[in-house]
């Protein structure tokens, strides 16, 4: 699936779905780095059940997933979650509003 698609379908899906999608990821990392689910969870510091029921179901609370992710070495993503908002840069008129007339010396 593309970048596009994948948009697309997060902003359209179910809770649930999300959650299964986030699941599908976590299992595909985990293969990417060549881990079994018993590895995985025992480098997460979660029962072996709690994590194939997470990467089976997409079910877990936010603490498994959290630990997951940190097994994984992907926790520097999180603050993608809530990025910094920029700040208002003045449109041209807003800035244009705010000069004061130039006096010319003459």
């Amino acid at each position: 699936m593309d970048l596009n698609r994948e948009h697309e379908y997060l902003r359209a899906c179910s809770d649930e779905e999300a959650c299964q999608y986030l699941a599908t990821k976590v299992r595909q990392w985990r293969r990417r780095e060549s881990l079994s689910q018993a590895q995985l969870a025992t480098r997460a510091e979660v029962p072996l059940r709690t994590y194939k029921r997470f990467e089976t179901h997409g079910k877990a609370n936010l603490v498994t997933f959290v630990q997951v992710l940190r097994a994984l070495g992907r926790t520097q993503y999180l603050f993608m979650l809530f990025p910094t908002p920029i700040a208002h840069k003045p449109s041209v008129d807003e800035r244009l509003k705010k000069l004061t007339p130039t006096k010319f010396k003459s």
